[in-house]
């Protein structure tokens, strides 16, 4: 159905988003009863803010294209892209209360980007690099291979899978912790970054 634009005052003193807007709500074509959104946020997402804002989540759950600087995010069971003017579109939601109690969550990891960005965060092109030769078998070779079981996955490769796609978490492979294995932490920093580290659990 085609409304009036909706203002949400999301934060008094954001860093770079504070509010947001949605500009139009349509039947979700993928799931009956569920509605799409167009949305607004009051700031532009330029420069390394989307690809940081990328970096917060895991790899299995983003696209991002580089050249055009937006972000596909695949969480919270719906689509939600984010465009460098500042538009988000969203499926898949029950209903536009749905809608702001998702994106506010985002909007305060866009701002941590943001600030992030502005003490030298990881530049987009680099990160997009890394991104694309991230997946399950190079995360797989950094890891110990015991098939040990601790992490509650039957093989490492299968651990791998589940730590892409953010449900399973690097600090629950027990083995990594071990000084022995020092040379499999540092090749999953190598491949993933600082940030990425972080996303994906490792606390060490």
């Amino acid at each position: 159905m085609e409304m009036d634009e909706i203002k949400y005052d999301i934060f008094k003193d954001g860093a770079l988003v504070n509010g947001v807007s949605i500009k139009k709500i349509l039947p979700c074509i993928a799931t009956k009863g569920r509605i799409r959104l167009t949305m607004q946020l009051d700031s532009k997402l330029e420069g390394d803010v989307i690809p940081i804002l990328a970096s917060k989540y895991s790899p299995g759950k983003i696209s991002l294209i580089p050249r055009k600087n937006i972000l596909t995010l695949s969480d919270f069971d719906r689509v939600i892209t984010f465009y460098p003017d500042g538009k988000v579109t969203m499926n898949n939601t029950r209903d536009q209360e749905e809608a702001i109690e998702i994106i506010s969550g985002i909007m305060e990891k866009i701002n941590e980007s943001y600030l992030e960005s502005k003490d030298g965060g990881p530049v987009g092109e680099d990160l997009s690099q890394k991104l694309s030769k991230i997946g399950p078998l190079a995360i797989y070779n950094c890891l110990p291979k015991t098939n040990c079981e601790e992490c509650g996955e039957v093989t490492c490769l299968a651990f791998a899978m589940k730590l892409l796609s953010g449900e399973s978490a690097l600090e629950q492979c027990t083995p990594l912790s071990e000084s022995k294995n020092n040379g499999c932490v540092n090749s999953l920093r190598d491949l993933l970054g600082e940030q990425l580290m972080k996303t994906l659990g490792w606390n060490g």
